[in-house]
């Protein structure tokens, strides 16, 4: 098979530059840019071997000669993260309806027309989910300047991505308690007045470790676009799917009680409203910091869980107040604590429930979305989201992208040849046993570079 012999060739041809570069002077790093150059190159070179031999199978198909014309031979020029590829491939035009097509691209999954490849754009992708597009689109060109595109192109890239949707597992996860936390940031959408919510949510089954904390199997859900019936509606769906509620005996939802999260509680059947400790203390600051005396008695009151005595030192700091603004913020904290009271009452009775809600919004969110001055597009910035939640999740950006992608055809033309040939390949003598006394750079005393080569030689077994 031709695409074997030749496949043989590049790889030794790639080995034997290498062999050449290290007999010279060189430094370890300007070896590691040596060495990528080489294998891009290869990659891209195996690449079109790949696709013109896949090529050659089509056209010499007797199904396809039956229903495909040959029109004629074009070249393609297509952007891999290897590099340009620059390949021949044969134009047919359908007997039957006259529609005309690159049937090799199709196997290949290429979109007419296209000029990326998916897999590239996925590496785009997963850059941009912690820098910005140009950023991106600068880092993965560093070392081979042919993998620069636009900005603009990264931006499309980041439209077009979508969450794979989460397996259901065969078997339920067996809890007691469910702890759910959210929060949101604001961030700037273009063609919007008022910044815009970004909203997070993620459920954990508890807290490990010593000083240096850690959620057990923390599942985040984001979105900017999506109403928060929308969104409740996903997570009680995964909730479900992945815990079995029997076992269940207790579920917190703690957050700092805004109206879009307390929907959360029609949906997620018998859960305990936790007002978050931080907001509450936040609040109580901003309306006390005249009255400090005032301050301890409305966290006494708190803690006998007495709401007058709470509302009645809130009107004693609003009497000492000066000011409409202060005045204000006392009202508001008066407000804040009467519609959140139940939520206070249950902070007081399970003490050994927190919320590290505002840490996980800077983290999954605000590092990406609003730390630095940047507008959004209304699309971009829910695709954004879903992006830094699958990573919050531990899970892989690319896998994501190139799931929710037409799925390309499995190449089978190349498949009883291939297993002659591999068959063939165990049968040969290995590359690496022949004899390498007549070799200068192998032979000698021991040295680093010397040990080095050797193992390359014993490995080299195609």
């Amino acid at each position: 098979m031709e695409i074997v012999r030749l496949v043989e060739e590049k790889v030794l041809s790639v080995t034997a530059k290498v062999l050449g570069v290290l007999q010279e002077e060189i430094s370890y790093q300007d070896f590691e840019m040596t060495l990528k150059k080489e294998l891009d190159g290869l990659g891209c070179e195996v690449l079109k071997l790949v696709l013109e031999e896949l090529d050659r199978e089509i056209k010499a198909n007797e199904a396809r000669k039956k229903q495909w014309a040959v029109v004629r031979k074009d070249n393609k020029n297509m952007l891999t993260p290897f590099g340009t590829v620059n390949y021949e491939r044969t134009y047919y035009r359908n007997k039957q309806n006259d529609k005309y097509s690159y049937l090799v691209d199709q196997k290949a999954g290429f979109k007419p027309r296209s000029r990326i490849s998916e897999s590239l754009k996925a590496e785009l992708v997963d850059a941009s989910a912690v820098m910005s597009f140009e950023n991106a689109t600068v880092e993965l060109s560093r070392y081979n300047r042919e993998l620069k595109v636009s900005k603009q192109s990264v931006g499309n890239y980041i439209r077009a991505f979508e969450a794979k949707e989460v397996p259901v597992p065969e078997e339920k996860k067996k809890v007691k308690v469910l702890y759910i936390e959210a929060d949101e940031d604001h961030i700037k959408v273009r063609g919007r007045k008022k910044k815009t919510m970004a909203k997070l949510v993620y459920l954990h089954e508890g807290v490990t470790g010593g000083k240096r904390k850690k959620l057990i199997n923390t599942r985040h859900f984001t979105t900017v676009n999506k109403k928060p019936d929308e969104l409740w509606y996903e997570i009680a769906e995964y909730l479900y799917q992945h815990y079995d509620i029997d076992s269940i005996e207790q579920i917190f939802l703690s957050a700092d009680g805004a109206s879009w999260i307390k929907v959360g509680l029609n949906y997620i059947y018998g859960a305990t409203f936790v007002l978050d400790k931080f907001h509450l203390s936040k609040s109580i600051k901003t309306a006390t910091e005249h009255a400090k005396a005032l301050k301890k008695q409305i966290y006494r009151g708190i803690c006998n869980l007495d709401q007058e005595k709470v509302l009645s030192n809130l009107r004693k700091a609003h009497q000492q107040a000066e000011g409409e603004a202060r005045q204000k913020r006392i009202i508001d904290t008066a407000k804040y604590i009467r519609n959140n009271w139940g939520g206070i009452e249950a902070q007081v009775k399970h003490p050994e429930v927190g919320c590290s809600a505002e840490g996980h919004v800077s983290h999954v969110l605000s590092a990406r979305m609003s730390s630095r001055p940047m507008a959004w597009s209304s699309a971009g910035a829910e695709s954004m989201t879903q992006v830094r939640a699958v990573r919050a999740n531990g899970e892989s950006v690319k896998e994501h992208y190139l799931a929710r992608r037409e799925e390309a055809p499995v190449i089978v033309e190349l498949k009883n040849t291939v297993k002659k040939e591999l068959k063939r390949l165990h049968n040969k003598k290995p590359i690496g046993k022949v004899d390498t006394h007549n070799i200068p750079l192998l032979n000698g005393p021991d040295n680093l570079t010397r040990k080095t080569l050797r193992g390359l030689s014993n490995c080299l077994a195609l």
